[in-house]
């Protein structure tokens, strides 16, 4: 597959950042675009905030002249009030933009507590972006399109002059060349406005894509993925159909999605010391107990899977 899943360069002006999000590197990604101003495709994560501003620095980008949220779900989002502080500390300003739809709910970002990964902090003085409007950085110029389904104020940005789209989530969560998970979160999932989302991106002259999980896709495969995409989509759903009266246990849920899917696991590592230390912590203990620890990647994935029983419900509300 033509993929770039690491930190570094993916075109003459975008760098791909792996943000670790969770202390594990290889599942969350935010793009720094440079030109006369500085654009940071989505915020990440308050527990990850020290780290992006590190990685910024680094790279003497920071603060950056604006963060773009693709959509305002926590881990899009959370650590923009950490580099706003601190970029307050020189005498600075990011300007924050997003949808117009997204404007109340960074405002209160408390719906997020669904996910479980709370405190979050609300994000006001945000610039509303709607479709068509274009923001130019320099020489490039990036276009804003509305791609809802994943989230109600989902929004994609095409960099027309290198032809490269960020997605965010809307089409999904591609961490590794054959590991695909479906993007039905909560609590907005729309499925119509999915497959809408799909045809429009059809449409648009792009030759890369960027996912916030988890990569830069270029070549043929930048077109198939949308293909790939609504198939993906539609055999998770499938599974859960099939077991809409089990999904409250998790185990069985896990058990069969391995079985009929088997997700291959992703190119993940542990990056946070104190989950270096727990992970031993658990082999241990394991050893000790003459039980085989459960994969890395499986622990994500159940993670995962909860949440999407949780998107799939409020798509389903008899369910």
């Amino acid at each position: 597959m033509a993929a770039i899943r690491e930190t570094g360069k993916i075109n003459e002006n975008t760098t791909l950042i792996d943000i670790g999000m969770f202390g594990v590197s290889g599942s969350t990604a935010i793009y720094l675009i440079e030109d006369e101003k500085k654009c940071l495709i989505d915020g990440g994560t308050r527990t990850e905030a020290k780290r992006i501003i590190n990685m910024l620095n680094e790279r003497r980008a920071f603060p950056p002249d604006m963060v773009i949220v693709t959509h305002s779900h926590y881990d899009h989002t959370q650590a923009i009030p950490a580099m706003r502080k601190e970029a307050e500390k020189a005498g600075k300003t990011i300007e924050v933009m997003a949808s117009e739809t997204a404007i109340p709910l960074l405002e209160d970002q408390s719906y997020n507590d669904v996910f479980e990964s709370g405190p979050y902090e609300n994000i006001r003085d945000v610039t509303p972006l709607k479709e068509g409007d274009s923001i130019a950085i320099g020489k490039t110029t990036l276009q804003i399109f509305e791609v809802p389904g994943h989230h109600k104020d989902h929004i994609a940005i095409l960099d027309e002059k290198n032809k490269n789209i960020f997605v965010g989530d809307c089409i999904g969560y591609k961490v590794g060349d054959n590991t695909f998970l479906p993007p039905f979160m909560p609590p907005f999932w729309d499925t119509a406005s999915f497959h809408a989302t799909i045809d429009k991106l059809k449409q648009i002259n792009y030759e890369s894509l960027c996912l916030a999980h988890f990569g830069y896709i270029y070549g043929d495969e930048a077109k198939h993925i949308l293909g790939e995409a609504v198939e993906t989509c539609e055999t998770w759903w499938q599974i859960f159909d099939n077991n809409a009266d089990k999904l409250d246990d998790i185990d069985h849920m896990m058990g069969v999605i391995l079985k009929e899917i088997n997700p291959a696991a992703a190119n993940l590592e542990i990056v946070s010391l104190k989950l270096k230390f727990l992970d031993r912590l658990i082999t241990a203990l394991s050893k000790l107990l003459r039980k085989e620890p459960k994969p890395l990647h499986e622990h994500l994935l159940q993670g995962i899977v909860e949440w999407l029983v949780k998107g799939y419900r409020t798509y389903n509300l008899t369910v």
